[in-house]
């Protein structure tokens, strides 16, 4: 084995766009078997050679989708404007932030379902075959067809789409309000439908791997809802989604921001593969407890400021190696129970050291 050899680059993968910033080429990097085998190997568990990170990875948003338009993420192989407002799937008008780098459901609009017992009589669902998926396939085959992982994100699973329909504080009491539940679980039956149509589609023409389904239970410091809520309410039909996806042989990373720990055993029973939380968790516990039934997705702290000058951009280069090695020391006893953000694949330095220490680790 020699890494450096099989770190070396070798040629160079088409990049995509986000929104109207391009990523330029990715590096093709000499190892031994291609990203996509590694990883389909490491979610097995047997036969892996490295922790996948980064630039194993790539994330497709098409711009065929008006979600990923409405919230202003959009990963294409063209350049796309951000739009002031627009709607997603159902209609639902959001509006970019700024300062927060995203979109919000716009202010002062009226919700769209002003009663969950009646939400057959608000909600159109999309007709997701309208959508231009041969286009799309034409404009991304050499993108998802280069032996890396392909990711795209599904915003607003279900407690979000429900929150969009509805607003926080009326989507949060028809969880546990018993004159409303039976509702809210025929909307989430009904949205089961719509995404297992939507994975297809992505898989189909996409070649989808994983995709990144968003659905936040917790603020900074506690979930939304107690566990007892969670199994009653959601572990079913997010079990459903992750059936939808699995007997595809496509894999969920499971986008839920917040203090959300104890209710990892739920994620668990639904068949989550893979959670990515945030640093407020107690992720090595996580790890030392779970590590054998559910992945975590984590990065190294990039929080510090972003480069405009070339001296700038040095120091910022020299902060980063630091924080990456830093990273790697605390983690490296949990490398087999974790991957590495595909949102850091533009630093380089990350995955050749993180596929140094794994490599090796992996080959005693």
């Amino acid at each position: 084995m020699d890494i450096k050899e099989e770190l070396k680059v070798v040629g160079e993968l088409d990049g995509v766009y986000f929104n109207s910033f391009s990523f330029g080429k990715a590096p093709k990097y000499n190892t031994p078997i291609t990203p996509k085998e590694n990883f389909l190997r490491f979610m097995k568990g047997k036969d892996y050679m490295w922790t996948p990170c980064s630039a194993d990875f790539v994330t497709i948003m098409p711009s065929i989708l008006p979600d990923n338009v409405s919230r202003a993420f959009v990963y294409d192989t063209q350049a796309f404007d951000i739009l002031p407002t627009a709607k997603d799937m159902f209609g639902v008008e959001w509006e970019y932030v700024a300062s927060a780098g995203g979109a919000m459901v716009r202010p002062g609009n009226p919700v769209l379902v002003p009663d969950i017992c009646e939400w057959e009589k608000y909600v159109k669902f999309p007709d997701i075959s309208s959508y231009d998926w041969e286009g799309a396939k034409e404009r991304f085959k050499n993108v998802v067809n280069d032996d890396r992982v392909v990711v795209s994100w599904v915003f607003n699973g279900l407690f979000e789409r429900l929150i969009s329909f509805m607003e926080f504080e009326n989507a949060a009491l028809a969880l546990i309000d018993e004159d409303e539940q039976e509702y809210v679980h025929s909307l989430f039956s009904r949205l089961c439908d719509m995404y297992d149509e939507l994975f297809d589609k992505l898989h189909t023409y996409l070649n989808v791997d994983i995709v990144y389904f968003h659905d936040d239970w917790g603020s900074q410091r506690a979930p939304f809802f107690s566990k007892a809520v969670a199994d009653e309410m959601l572990v079913p039909y997010l079990k459903r989604v992750c059936d939808s996806l699995h007997k595809r042989g496509m894999f969920i990373d499971f986008h839920s921001c917040g203090q959300v720990e104890i209710l990892v055993p739920a994620m668990i029973e639904a068949g989550v593969d893979i959670w990515s939380g945030q640093p407020m968790n107690d992720r090595k516990r996580i790890m030392t407890n779970y590590g054998d039934d559910i992945k975590l997705n984590l990065a190294p702290d990039m929080s510090y400021a972003m480069p405009s000058s070339q001296e700038e951009a040095a120091e910022f280069a020299r902060k980063a190696e630091e924080s990456i090695k830093t990273f790697i020391n605390d983690y490296k006893p949990y490398m087999k129970s974790m991957v590495v953000s595909a949102m850091s694949a533009g630093n380089p330095k990350l995955y050749e050291l993180v596929y140094a220490a794994t490599r090796e680790a992996y080959s005693k």
